[in-house]
């Protein structure tokens, strides 16, 4: 079974809206996790991710924060950061990972990042949660996972 990992800031905004959107993309065809490089263990996910993950029946109310740790790096196949800040970030703290580590906006054969929603409106969020459903759809067809 494949497993992303998906890396943002904080990890209560757009890392978990990736791990919901993927979880219901891909099925079982894939294990979906997410972490954040300078995430407080145990916050809460944003209420509207929590809400806009919830239109689509997908329920990441429980969800909680956690930091990026060697464990983490080691069992995913790919690491998924949202920025190139943040894969940097990760090739600079996990040099012996490189191989896995692939923003989420090069999947789409482009050099883009994935704007942090934090404080942003709702519709804020459902812009980011629609750049990441795209970007997921185009990382199924590359992977060929359906």
């Amino acid at each position: 079974m494949l497993k992303l990992l998906f890396v943002c800031t904080g990890n209560t905004c757009r890392s978990p809206l990736a791990e919901g959107i993927g979880r219901s993309m891909f099925g079982d065809l894939v294990q979906v996790n997410s972490a954040g490089l300078a995430a407080w263990d145990g916050d809460q996910v944003s209420p509207h991710v929590v809400e806009i993950l919830k239109e689509q029946e997908i329920d990441l109310s429980q969800h909680r924060a956690r930091r990026i740790t060697e464990e983490l790096m080691a069992d995913a196949d790919w690491v998924i950061p949202m920025t190139l800040a943040q894969e940097e970030g990760l090739k600079r703290r996990f040099p012996h990972w490189i191989h896995k580590i692939r923003r989420l906006g090069n999947w789409g054969g482009e050099n883009r990042d994935i704007i942090d929603p934090w404080m942003g409106s709702l519709e804020v969020y459902r812009q980011t949660a629609l750049e990441i459903t795209d970007l997921l759809s185009i990382l199924k067809n590359q992977v060929n996972l359906g």
